[in-house]
């Protein structure tokens, strides 16, 4: 069996489908907590810093490829993570 056969018996594109909508979606509670509670002892600027540079990465990969979900998903993705970062550096360092 080829891997394209396993992809299609499994569904793939449905899968990254799945996944693309999950990705960006994965630091709301975060972001959410930081804005309701103000608190940021929890977050890990260099765990979050790396978490956005993977994100562009992958979305810049998927540029390259032409693979929109992956550019996209992880292009949100980075967005949001930066926005954690922004909101996390607001509440620590400037209230």
């Amino acid at each position: 069996m080829t891997r394209e056969d396993v992809a299609s018996t499994v569904h793939w594109p449905r899968i990254i489908w799945v996944i693309s909508i999950v990705n960006p979606l994965m630091t709301i509670p975060q972001l959410r907590q930081v804005w309701a509670t103000g608190e940021t002892a929890g977050l890990s600027f260099g765990f979050l810093e790396i978490l956005f540079f993977v994100q562009a990465g992958f979305s810049v990969h998927g540029f390259f490829t032409r693979d929109r979900f992956i550019m996209g998903s992880n292009g949100i993705a980075a967005t949001m993570t930066l926005l954690t970062v922004f909101s996390a550096a607001y509440f620590r360092y400037l209230v």
